[in-house]
């Protein structure tokens, strides 16, 4: 039995943690160059030479190099973001691979933790499309947004513009996250090889009979 579910979680564990490390460096290597990209257009865009005319000079337009701030320093919290609350899918298989399991005291240790693994990564899984998440994302864009209206003293449709983009990257992070291992947990606690103890009840088996005599007929049903 501990053979059989250390197998079942081992795979579980191994086959979804390519998708989630290429879900959990991707999106630090987007944030990231988005991060870096903005920042260096903004700096470049915000003293933009103004041309000379023999009308009084005209205020500098700012609004792209602020967008672009802006726009950088929310990829920035994204990449913290990330890096603070690791995707624990991505690396899972690889923390359980080095635990011996030559003795059965070792594949019982390895199964104990194999076991915890599997839940921390259901639980992550499940926080990344959580209500929580979703609130963190929609405060972080909100107050981008404010800060482009009210601090640049921009008009408040641009504030929602920026608040409407950086919600989309942010939906798009999260529908695009992986969901393999809350679906594995499942399978493993609905009855897994080897899982006596979660596996779900056996359905009875019924049997019937029927019995004849002279002068009558019975039908017995036993399950």
């Amino acid at each position: 039995q501990v053979k059989a579910r250390l197998a079942f979680i081992t795979g579980a564990l191994n086959a979804g943690q390519p998708r989630a490390k290429t879900w959990w460096y991707g999106w630090i290597a987007v944030y990231s160059a988005g991060a870096v990209t903005m920042g260096v257009l903004a700096a470049t865009h915000w003293n933009e030479p103004v041309v000379q005319t023999f009308a009084p000079v005209p205020e500098p337009d700012r609004s792209f190099a602020q967008d672009m701030l802006v726009g950088s320093a929310t990829f920035a919290l994204g990449v913290a973001g990330l890096l603070i609350d690791p995707f624990v899918p991505a690396t899972a298989g690889r923390k359980l691979q080095p635990l011996p399991e030559g003795t059965p005291m070792e594949r019982l240790a390895k199964l104990r933790r194999a076991e915890e693994l599997l839940r921390q990564c259901a639980r992550r899984e499940k926080d990344g499309r959580g209500l929580k998440t979703h609130l963190m994302n929609a405060g972080v864009n909100a107050a981008a947004g404010v800060v482009t209206a009210a601090a640049f003293k921009r008009p408040w449709t641009d504030g929602l513009i920026t608040f409407a983009t950086g919600e989309a990257v942010s939906l798009l992070n999260i529908f695009s996250q992986p969901m393999r291992a809350t679906r594995d947990l499942k399978r493993y606690e609905a009855g897994s090889p080897g899982n006596d103890g979660a596996s779900t009840p056996a359905q009875p088996e019924r049997k019937w009979s029927l019995g004849v005599w002279p002068g009558g007929l019975s039908f017995r049903l036993q399950f």
